[in-house]
């Protein structure tokens, strides 16, 4: 059994690191340390600060999608680069607001005294969330789709954590999610490209959505036949 304590010490001590930019990684824990203690909050069956990490995470989301392009192994055509700079220098002006404000040391307070979990109860509040994730699943068979897929990954990733805090294996639930997460890593470039090109042509990036269409299908094509879907509609 692990308490949250250590999250709460990891997501402070990436503050810093998130406002200065030197490194997405920053922002990056920013948002794993949310994601990890609104699903501790769940185990403790609570709904108290829920809405303020996902303020948090989501808030955070923009620098990382544009962070993560920018660092990506794909080669960028010079002009989608600059693009994608000008929207991240945007994007990380939001931040001080929200992550050196007032509102964030409070929430780290209150996140300070979380309680223990108890046992019994989080283990149930475990098997409510394998069971929504496998709602999920039974969801995406029924109809395959981007939407049903996402959501399946959100709510694996959910089981991911709560077993984690449980000390309880979760090998399955993290491969699965991380080739998951590749899938939605391609999605947001996708949409970055799509604003970029709705605005400029530019051949060298309109190559580049060619190439990550076709990334994106046999990526699909794998996960359904993974999860034993025939085909996809997405």
């Amino acid at each position: 059994m692990r308490d949250a304590q250590a999250w709460v010490e990891h997501l402070r001590a990436h503050l810093p690191l998130a406002l200065s930019g030197e490194d997405p990684e920053g922002v990056h824990q920013v948002r794993v340390a949310g994601r990890r203690l609104r699903v501790y909050l769940e185990l403790l069956g609570w709904r108290v600060l829920q809405d303020d990490l996902r303020r948090l995470v989501r808030g955070a989301g923009r620098v990382r999608d544009l962070e993560a392009a920018l660092t990506g192994p794909l080669a960028l055509s010079p002009a989608f680069r600059t693009y994608l700079e000008e929207e991240l220098r945007l994007a990380r002006a939001s931040l001080p607001g929200l992550l050196a404000s007032p509102w964030m040391e409070g929430l780290l307070r209150a996140l300070a005294v979380l309680p223990p979990l108890d046992e019994e109860r989080a283990a149930k509040k475990l098997e409510r969330l394998a069971a929504r994730a496998e709602a999920r699943l039974a969801a995406l068979r029924r109809e395959p789709s981007l939407e049903a897929l996402h959501a399946y990954r959100r709510a694996l990733r959910r089981v991911r954590y709560a077993k984690e805090f449980l000390g309880l294996p979760a090998k399955r639930e993290k491969a699965l999610q991380e080739a998951l997460g590749g899938l939605q890593d391609l999605e947001v470039l996708l949409g970055l490209l799509g604003a970029y090109l709705a605005q400029t042509q530019d051949p060298e990036a309109l190559a580049l959505r060619e190439r990550l269409e076709a990334e994106r299908q046999k990526g699909l094509a794998e996960v359904w036949a993974h999860l034993g879907l025939d085909s996809g509609r997405a």
